[in-house]
């Protein structure tokens, strides 16, 4: 009977060491795991964005003396991309409409452009397209088509325009 004792003692120490080696080795996995979920919940929002909110960063350095005309009450530091973009293609020079204008009066104008775009959208969004999905085939065609806006959108910038 001692030797059956003696036999089970040493089975057991066997099992309880390699579940000792591999809670080791599930350690050192989870430790190796975690930085790389970190590092892919960081780019997980990198991609194309579904509003107009989305991934929020600083408007570029150049267009910082004009934040005021450009951004109204944004924070210069969480410009949405979609608004970074706009404005930069706007400031650019992209919008033909605008090419007799320069500083400050540019920005208040693509600043304008913007807002009052983005509202006339929303207040016109239906079921089966939201604002952003329209702004986004309005974006595509206006590059296909070299810059050509609907009447109502062309409108709304002949408006900033005369504002600014």
């Amino acid at each position: 009977m001692n030797t059956y004792f003696r036999l089970r003692n040493r089975f057991n120490a066997v099992r309880l060491k390699r579940k000792t080696d591999n809670v080791r080795q599930m350690k050192r996995s989870l430790l190796f795991l975690l930085p790389v979920a970190l590092l892919l919940a960081a780019c997980g929002s990198s991609g194309k964005p579904e509003s107009f909110t989305e991934q929020k960063g600083p408007l570029p350095e150049y267009l910082l003396e004009f934040q005021s005309e450009l951004l109204n009450e944004v924070n210069p530091a969480q410009v949405p991309l979609v608004q970074r973009n706009f404005l930069e293609g706007c400031m650019g020079g992209s919008k033909t409409i605008f090419e007799q204008l320069s500083g400050a009066a540019l920005a208040r104008a693509c600043g304008c452009s913007y807002t009052e775009l983005v509202r006339f959208l929303e207040a016109n969004a239906s079921v089966e397209k939201s604002a952003f999905d329209t702004f986004k085939d309005l974006d595509k065609a206006s590059k296909e088509v070299e810059g050509v806006l609907g009447q109502n959108y062309q409108t709304i910038f002949e408006e900033c325009l005369a504002g600014a």
